[in-house]
């Protein structure tokens, strides 16, 4: 049975959303506010939480990012193992209220196993897709794998590298609450920032029968 996780933070109309919201920081990067809960359904849900206006911290890019990666909304294949992931979000302006329209957002992941896939594997698990005019964008994928570092263990992220015209670039990364290698727990230690509560996202599970 194929699970979905939707993430969503929108209640002020009840859709199922990511809000990242646009900030300038003293160095004039583009920095993106992030608050999201999630619930991983086999059909479409609602999960909801309280808006707010706040940065997003900048994240490490890692050893993985390729350039060049194909522009399309699915990162997974049909066939991809893993629990499938539905990314829904908004980009805003500093104001935390304009959207902004086309942006590029780059993303890359690891598989369910932990293995990153490069360009000769048709980039998989990676993709590239630019926000509407109401500064939305939303992807599908898996859920990515724990993968080791060093002596340790890395928490499963998303990253993301989201790039406008108007803006500096921003790199940062997503995880997920149930993770046990978060914040301390995290191989990659301070310079991975993945006790950072508002780039972690919280997965519900729910079984839906019929």
């Amino acid at each position: 049975m194929a699970r979905r996780a939707k993430a969503a933070t929108d209640s002020r109309n009840d859709e199922e959303d990511v809000e990242m919201l646009g900030k300038m920081n003293r160095r004039a990067a583009l920095r993106l506010g992030l608050l999201a809960t999630a619930s991983v359904v086999t059909r479409p849900g609602i999960a909801r939480s309280a808006p707010e206006c706040r940065p997003t911290e900048p994240d490490t890019q890692g050893p993985f990012y390729l350039p060049g990666a194909p522009t399309r909304i699915a990162l997974a294949a049909p066939d991809e193992p893993g629990d499938r992931l539905v990314v829904r979000g908004r980009v805003l302006r500093p104001d935390c209220r304009t959207p902004l329209a086309g942006a590029l957002l780059d993303v890359w992941q690891a598989d369910a196993s932990g293995r990153y896939h490069g360009a000769t594997e048709q980039y998989r698990l990676r993709g590239r897709l630019r926000t509407d005019s109401t500064g939305s964008w939303e992807l599908t994928t898996i859920r990515p794998g724990n993968y080791r570092l060093g002596a340790g263990m890395r928490p499963a992220h998303l990253h993301f590298l989201v790039t406008h015209p108007a803006h500096p670039p921003l790199v940062t990364q997503l995880y997920f609450r149930d993770d046990p290698y978060l914040g301390p727990h995290d191989a990659c230690g301070e310079a991975c920032k993945s006790g950072d509560p508002h780039r972690v996202i919280g997965l519900a599970r729910e079984e839906i029968m019929g």
